[in-house]
């Protein structure tokens, strides 16, 4: 049960972190200030890197846990999560900062960092299999 569980909120945050994400950068984004967006940017990529690690352990249903040990799924799961939703919202707030100057709609603010987290999150999946296969080898 905890296993479809897991499952489900790893599919939400995946959603919140690429659709919601560069809603909340531009809600966050104040001229003159980043303060709130690099707050609210840290505590996004914290709430991930916890979430991977609960999802590693054998309490968040990993079953790989009890044969290879925790410290073995740990590493592939903060790894994996870090560079797949973790880089997607830091690009977006990123890109939210550098161009806010230069677009003064936030609609248009939004489209941005959208389409620089999807980028984002597909290089790092290519990044993620580009480790596993070098790790693999």
């Amino acid at each position: 049960m905890t296993r479809y569980v897991v499952i489900w909120l790893a599919l939400l945050l995946r959603v919140a972190c690429l659709l919601l994400f560069p809603a909340l950068a531009v809600w966050a984004w104040r001229p003159g200030s980043a303060r709130l967006l690099w707050s609210l940017t840290g505590a996004a990529v914290a709430v991930v890197l916890l979430f991977a690690a609960f999802a590693a352990s054998t309490a968040g249903g990993n079953a790989l846990a009890a044969t290879y040990g925790y410290r073995y799924t740990a590493s592939g799961s903060l790894l994996l999560l870090g560079v797949t939703l973790g880089l997607p919202m830091v690009a977006a707030a990123l890109a939210v900062q550098t161009a806010a100057a230069r677009l003064a709609s936030r609609v248009g603010l939004y489209a941005l960092g959208l389409l620089v987290a999807l980028l984002a999150w597909i290089g790092g999946l290519v990044g993620a299999l580009w480790v596993y296969y070098a790790a693999a080898r």
